[in-house]
């Protein structure tokens, strides 16, 4: 008794550890896709000349982050990560890539608003303005693919329910909020944490954070 016990709590634990490694593969896999984000970063300085470039070379973040939580939310039936990842991509990398293309550009446009209005002492309060739409978009986006992993919908569709969502449950879709507004300064603060775990553990966070929502979704009668 004492051993089928033990061997259970072991089983539990173990599973923890599964998750660590599911994580740490997807982050990899997440950075490799983004490696043209990276590569730019590295070699230009944010401008008006180089926004433009920022922006298509973001591009590729919104497929990774489709296939990123895609394989973090079946890891479990799936055995695995690699093969869901890859496996995401191809059935929805396309699609996904053509309309992240929207949330993207406003995003490094509200970042360029940052660096300027950041250099001006009389503009803070328009630069915290950027800052509040910045994290709101952020969220909303990541919602959006959440709602796209839970439920097989189109694009336009998963952006509908994402915002009804943001009324019916506000507690929990802006929570997600919290959680990526925390990753970016854990980003800033310890840069290491990007190459280990950095978007991906930010992404399962928001998961899990946002599963009472879709288990609220799935109960509500006219979905059963």
């Amino acid at each position: 008794m004492h051993r089928q016990e033990f061997m259970y709590k072991l089983y539990h634990y173990s599973s923890y550890l599964n998750y660590i490694i599911w994580i740490f593969e997807v982050n990899a896999l997440m950075l490799v896709l983004n490696a043209p984000l990276i590569f730019a970063a590295i070699g230009f300085r944010l401008s008006v000349t180089t926004l433009l470039l920022y922006v298509v070379c973001t591009l590729p973040a919104g497929p990774a982050l489709y296939a990123g939580l895609s394989a973090l939310a079946h890891a479990d039936t799936n055995n695995g990560v690699v093969k869901s990842f890859f496996r995401a991509l191809k059935e929805k990398g396309l699609t996904i890539l053509k309309w992240s293309a929207i949330p993207i550009g406003v995003i490094w446009l509200m970042l360029f608003n940052l660096s300027v209005t950041g250099k001006i002492g009389s503009m803070q309060l328009l630069w915290w303005l950027n800052v509040v739409l910045l994290a709101v978009v952020a969220a909303f986006t990541v919602n959006v693919v959440i709602v796209l992993v839970s439920w097989q919908l189109p694009v336009k569709e998963a952006a509908i329910l994402t915002m009804k969502l943001s009324i019916v449950k506000s507690f929990r879709y802006y929570m997600n909020l919290i959680i990526i507004v925390g990753t970016f300064i854990l980003l800033k603060l310890f840069p290491v944490y990007i190459v280990l775990f950095g978007p991906a553990l930010a992404v399962f966070l928001c998961k899990i954070n946002f599963q009472p929502v879709i288990d609220y979704v799935n109960s509500r009668p006219e979905n059963k």
